[in-house]
């Protein structure tokens, strides 16, 4: 249960208060009052009606003690939803996403959960880890204390319906795994970032790649795959290659990866995300929480992002996106999206490749998801506790 409630009082001519308030627009985001003690979920949200009642579930059931959204201008519903529920905290500000969705994360949590435990998830994210459903997220966070680990990696893993999208009729509440319980199993790859921005936010060292979005819609690359392409993103790049955290390893890592980069797709979109923290003041975001610009101690164990972007509203979400154009590159990977949409709504998205999602141990076989010896000896319940 989260401990009493500690009230942090507005000191208005503070450096910090007066970029929350600037970033905000309001002076309410330097006003809130959090429990002492918890996880955290600070969550960005536009329009969100739809996916927050089952959503909130999920992550009450987890055990998170407050939740802190920034509501972004919302116009279906989200504000009255939201509103005089005690656990929630909301922010609203009709400030630009595109220009301050790092802003705001960082600036709330050096203000408020400074060397507390943040979960960082979009409303169409469900966390899921070895353990789930019957580990808390509160006792996940104190197994991480004890093994001296400050975050958490997961990959995201796209979540859609068995037939064309045009046939859902999902209702808010309901669970997202009954509407979309399946996944790509395969087509993954676990690679360092190119260029200066893989230099610049050190943790993690290296990122998911490919799944559900490349298979869709980002396959062009400058050219084809060669012998030695196959037998490096096979074997070092695959999904369960172990990561090299030193200097050495990770110049070992940037070597390799130059072999194989031309026969790989350009766009790819970044398919990991480092959403549960440990936070430390004056940490930075690489735009969302993909990337940080410290070395943290990251978990050996891997949890999940089962993302639900494939709903009944999956058209008029890429729509407002293009039109917003508050997304990275002008929304451009939501351009792609519609490019694919009528053959996504008479289609669907299942292919050879894709699996039920039955319970963690679907993620863990298909290396999307890991349990350490540490994690499966130390939680309850389990076969070598």
């Amino acid at each position: 249960m989260p401990g009493p409630e500690t009230r942090h009082e507005p000191d208005g001519q503070s450096a910090l208060g007066r970029q929350l308030s600037d970033a905000f627009g309001t002076p309410k985001a330097d006003e809130l009052v959090l429990p002492k003690d918890g996880v955290v979920a600070v969550i960005l949200a536009y329009n969100e009606v739809l996916r927050f009642p089952y959503f909130l579930d999920h992550y009450r059931r987890l055990g998170v003690g407050h939740f802190i959204v920034v509501d972004n201008n919302s116009g279906d519903g989200t504000g009255a939803l939201l509103a005089g529920q005690a656990d929630i905290s909301v922010i609203e500000t009709k400030q630009p996403y595109r220009d301050y969705k790092s802003v705001w994360r960082q600036l709330l949590c050096d203000r408020y959960l400074a060397d507390r435990w943040v979960i960082f998830p979009d409303v169409d994210e469900l966390l899921v880890y070895p353990g789930w459903p019957d580990l808390s997220i509160g006792d996940l966070t104190r197994y991480l204390d004890a093994g001296g680990y400050r975050a958490l990696f997961t990959p995201m893993v796209d979540m859609y319906p068995d037939g064309p999208l045009k046939d859902l009729s999902y209702q808010p509440g309901e669970s997202f795994l009954e509407s979309c319980p399946w996944f790509d199993s395969d087509g993954y790859r676990y690679n360092p970032l190119k260029g200066s921005h893989g230099k610049r936010y050190k943790t993690p060292v290296r990122h998911v790649f490919g799944g559900t979005r490349e298979r869709l819609f980002h396959q062009r690359a400058k050219r084809p795959r060669t012998v030695l392409d196959r037998l490096l993103l096979g074997s070092v790049f695959s999904l369960r290659a172990k990561t090299r955290n030193s200097a050495l390893g990770r110049k070992l890592d940037h070597l390799l990866f130059k072999l194989v980069k031309n026969a790989l797709p350009s766009p790819a979109a970044v398919q990991s995300k480092v959403p549960l923290l440990k936070w430390q003041t004056g940490m930075r975001f690489s735009g969302g929480v993909h990337g940080i610009d410290r070395q943290v101690a990251v978990a050996p164990d891997w949890g999940a992002l089962l993302h639900f972007k494939y709903l009944d509203d999956f058209r008029s979400k890429v729509a407002e996106a293009i039109a917003r154009k508050q997304h990275t590159d002008n929304a451009g990977h939501y351009l792609d999206y519609d490019t694919q949409m009528d053959r996504l709504m008479d289609e669907g998205l299942r292919y050879a490749g894709s699996r039920r999602f039955d319970g963690v141990s679907a993620l863990v076989e298909c290396g999307l998801m890991r349990e350490s010896s540490g994690l499966a000896s130390w939680r309850p319940g389990s076969d070598q506790a």
